[in-house]
């Protein structure tokens, strides 16, 4: 069954107590001529969905507050290896290049075999990084790749997790990224890699992300920091800019544990 609401994918918790209202707001303008007749400039309607999270922990709340604010960085490469917010690498070894049309939803990053570029996110202890990939010139599916800090590899939306050296995001011995920067490198002799709409958020996304996620194969944003609003709750899919409204600590029992939450009011504006 889908979920109530997603944005780009990704299921966003609706209370069900306090609902979700739909707020329509009129392109142009209703008024009456001299003459009494009643004129209309409307040019289409848009929406204004406002509703509540309900419970969640502290970091699931970060992880929901960031994905409406917009926060982090995504490269669609569409336009070249910046990213929706302009930032370019700050360094590179081998041939990395942007190449049109053969990537997953569009354009994609090319690196040749032992090729390496950085990107200056400028993250501290946490993080999430993923990005779908294949190599050229071969019939292989895409894949999805999701590196999350002090967790591991999820591939493909599985729930166990793997070393972060078994993708192609650079990480020290501590397993964190070096200067908080966002570094991509290819084994050498495998054949050039495409990837393609790399995220990096400056926070560990929830593990229920992770599945609804790659499973949704759709890009990150519409484009970011928009994102593609569907689900149960939508007659159809809208573009929209989420807004983060009051927020409220909550606390309720959870296997004979006391756990100190939060829940917080959003909006979604339609574009």
């Amino acid at each position: 069954m889908p979920p109530a609401l997603a944005l780009s994918g990704i299921p966003l918790p609706v209370s069900a107590e306090r609902g979700l209202t739909y707020t329509p707001t009129l392109l142009g303008e209703h008024r009456r001529a001299f003459s009494g007749w009643l004129r209309s400039s409307e040019r289409r309607e848009v929406f204004t969905l406002a509703g509540n999270t309900g419970p969640l922990t502290q970091e699931e709340a970060r992880a929901y507050r960031g994905l409406l604010k917009g926060e982090g960085q995504v490269w669609s490469f569409e336009d070249g290896l910046r990213s929706h917010a302009f930032l370019s690498p700050s360094a590179m070894v081998g041939n990395v290049w942007a190449v049109e049309a053969v990537g997953r939803f569009g354009g994609c990053m090319r690196m040749e075999a032992g090729a390496s570029v950085t990107f200056p996110t400028g993250f501290g202890a946490k993080w999430t990084v993923a990005y779908w990939w294949k190599r050229e010139g071969t019939k292989d599916r895409w894949k999805h790749h999701v590196h999350r800090a002090g967790v591991g590899l999820n591939v493909n939306g599985v729930p166990g997790t793997s070393p972060h050296s078994d993708g192609f995001l650079v990480v020290d011995g501590a397993g964190q990224l070096a200067q908080g920067a966002v570094s991509l490198r290819d084994v050498e002799g495998q054949g050039a890699l495409l990837v393609d709409e790399l995220v990096a958020l400056p926070w560990v996304v929830p593990a229920s992300w992770v599945a609804p996620w790659h499973a949704a194969g759709e890009p990150f944003g519409a484009p970011y920091p928009y994102h593609r609003a569907s689900g149960a709750a939508l007659y159809e899919a809208l573009p929209v800019l989420g807004r983060v409204g009051t927020g409220r600590a909550v606390q309720w029992w959870e296997g004979g544990v006391l756990v100190l939450g939060q829940e917080f009011d959003f909006e979604l504006q339609e574009r």
